[in-house]
């Protein structure tokens, strides 16, 4: 039996176990590396090394500093600033346009998920004061897709852009994306997702979300520590001095994400003990598992062979790198909304690399168009972790289809015709 017949039977299972979830996430990333280490298709060392890759210490990294800033009331302090403006309190719309700035902002250095758990309580609590002129169920699904779009304006805001920058730096010849490069389309997307919520996206979810109101379920999201000795002040600058470091380029974002762990550590922002017990494990696991079983893919073959038949189905030699840009982002779009969005560029983003070789494009540009388009996923509640968490404002499945999906189906297309022109395809 050929190692690409097994590659593929792997593949499939694998598919299959990361859009069920019949295994946990983490548990078939890490299979499915052992499935290829197995099989003879990768070496052990292949198996495992990306455990030790600079893109999984980066993450780890910057995990402890979004959870210090998270722990010491620093978005707190920002959050509630803002709200005692009467303004933003007395208009719905406005204060929605304002939280989703924030978040945004935000889910762009911290996990995404923390960014929703620590304004879903705020917002709340406002709601509850402002005798109506404010709801949770008006103001929640905005927040989710806030932080998701946020997650993707930089290199550390969310976890599928590290597997696709370890997928690039494991790659002879090619450079990995910078800091701000995914910005370049993230922004207008940004752009695009608050004139959406503050002119029809806002006007069909009053339409649309006829339940009533909610009591606020409160999310274990840790502990938030009281700011004593303005630790909230020295973390907040821990944060910014990281993403100096990143964009500087003095180290390697590994390198720098773990000296700002340190000094969280250090400064006390957040403890050794509680360091271990908020770091988010899955992601590792599943970031480094991927990355393995991409290896897999890649050395039996069958990435080729598959990036091969796309080439031909798009107009063999002829194909037009724009339109083989558009069906990546596609299938990018419609799989993130039924499996892990990490899982998906795992799969695609070899894929990506292989067809652009093939065709003589930048790489990057298909890389950067599948992590993009992994991330608008807002049409289901499994899409992604902060889809989930606001199921607590009494959403239905056809709330987010009407609402969230309409506004992926948007984006999705706003991306296909922008990504080409932005980064010069």
């Amino acid at each position: 039996m050929s190692q690409m017949f097994i590659a593929i039977i792997i593949l499939i299972l694998v598919i299959i176990s990361f859009a069920t979830q019949i295994i946990p996430l983490p548990l078939t990333a890490i299979l499915g590396s052992l499935a290829m280490m197995a099989a003879g298709i990768i070496t052990p060392d292949e198996a495992i090394s990306a455990f030790g890759s600079d893109t999984v210490m980066m993450v780890a990294g910057v995990i402890i500093v979004g959870n210090a800033v998270f722990e010491t009331g620093f978005a707190d302090r920002i959050g509630n600033a803002v709200f005692k403006i009467k303004a933003v309190q007395n208009s719905e719309r406005v204060f929605l346009l304002v939280i989703m700035t924030m978040i945004t902002i935000l889910s762009a250095f911290i996990s995404n998920s923390a960014a929703i758990a620590m304004f879903m309580p705020l917002v709340s609590s406002i709601a509850k004061a402002s005798n109506g002129k404010i709801q949770k169920k008006n103001c929640y699904m905005g927040m989710a897709i806030a932080s998701i779009v946020g997650g993707f304006c930089t290199l550390s805001g969310s976890s599928p852009q590290l597997v696709a920058q370890e997928l690039l730096n494991q790659t002879d010849g090619l450079r990995g994306m910078t800091y701000f490069e995914l910005a370049k389309i993230g922004i207008p997307i940004v752009l695009l997702m608050l004139l959406y919520f503050g002119t029809i996206g806002y006007q069909l979810q009053k339409k649309c979300f006829t339940f009533p109101e909610t009591n606020y379920v409160e999310i274990p999201a840790g502990k938030q520590a009281k700011a004593a000795g303005h630790k909230d002040i020295i973390a907040g600058a821990i944060l910014l001095l990281c993403v100096t470091g990143f964009v500087s380029g003095i180290f390697s974002f590994g390198t720098v994400a773990l000296l700002g762990a340190c000094a969280c550590i250090l400064t006390g922002c957040i403890c050794l003990n509680r360091a271990y017990e908020t770091m988010d494990w899955s992601t590792l696991i599943v970031l480094g598992g991927s990355i393995g079983f991409a290896k897999g893919m890649e050395k039996s073959g069958t990435v080729g062979v598959i990036a091969n038949l796309l080439v031909e189905a798009c107009g063999n030699g002829q194909a037009n790198p724009a339109i083989v840009c558009a069906v990546l982002i596609f299938i990018a779009a419609v799989l993130s909304n039924v499996m892990s969005n990490t899982a998906t560029v795992a799969l695609l983003a070899p894929l990506a690399i292989d067809v652009a070789l093939n065709m003589g494009v930048d790489p990057i540009i298909f890389v950067i168009s599948i992590v993009v388009a992994s991330n608008l996923a807002f049409t289901t509640p499994i899409s992604t972790p902060p889809m989930t968490m606001i199921l607590v404002g009494g959403y239905r499945f056809s709330d987010y289809v009407k609402v969230g999906g309409l506004f992926n189906l948007i984006a999705v297309i706003f991306a296909m015709v922008l990504i080409p022109i932005i980064y010069g395809l």
